[in-house]
């Protein structure tokens, strides 16, 4: 018999993409240019905005099979995958929040600042979405409803980050006068774009051994 899941089992673990979607394409677009030109770090050189580019980046190559490793060895009542998505939910977004603001720290100050917020970042994007990816599978055995599933996902995907492009763009925009207060209250807006999704994911699913069938 096939593993059918219902349309809103489909839509809550679509949902979930929509937060490193928008994650993705604001920090992809405007990171560089805030740190830049907002704030003030250097473009090159040891203490700059391409440094804390390159740190992040090899640890994003480590921290991912580590991430794979400690979801598969997970074991609760909640299932293996969707207990990170709980509880990395707030990590995530508040991280994604202090990474918009400029402290008040001289620009080595900033530099560690930011540095230290963009691994936090990094590490809990990593802690969400390699349990939420692996949890396509915990969701159903059925290949058919896997595909299904993932289109419903990459949909979300691409609306969230359509959507959050145009939004910031238009935020940032009307208060250019204080750039500060333009990215500071789009991060707000987004960082609980980024926390909800995940917590409709946790209580919309459930793995495959309890399923959500029609």
């Amino acid at each position: 018999a096939r593993h059918r899941l219902s349309v809103g089992t489909k839509l809550a673990f679509g949902a979930g993409d929509t937060g490193p979607a928008i994650l993705g394409a604001i920090n992809g677009f405007f990171l560089l240019d805030f740190l830049v030109n907002v704030a003030h770090l250097p473009p090159s050189g040891l203490f700059s905005a391409a440094t804390v580019f390159l740190i992040v980046k090899i640890w994003d190559g480590v921290n991912d099979p580590i991430m794979g490793w400690l979801s598969d060895k997970t074991r609760s009542k909640l299932g293996r995958r969707r207990p990170w998505l709980l509880f990395g939910a707030l990590p995530l977004g508040l991280a994604f929040f202090l990474n918009w603001i400029v402290p008040p720290l001289g620009e080595t100050g900033r530099f560690l600042y930011y540095l230290v917020i963009a691994l936090i970042l990094d590490t809990a994007l990593t802690a969400v979405l390699v349990p939420y990816t692996a949890l396509t599978a915990e969701l159903t055995p059925d290949y058919n409803e896997r595909t299904s599933v993932n289109s419903f996902r990459f949909s979300f995907s691409i609306l969230g980050s359509v959507v959050a492009l145009f939004v910031h763009t238009q935020i940032v925009s009307a208060l250019a006068d204080n750039p500060y207060l333009g990215y500071a209250v789009s991060a707000g807006i987004w960082t609980v774009a980024i926390i909800v999704p995940c917590f409709i994911v946790f209580f919309g699913t459930k793995d495959h051994d309890q399923p959500l069938t029609e």
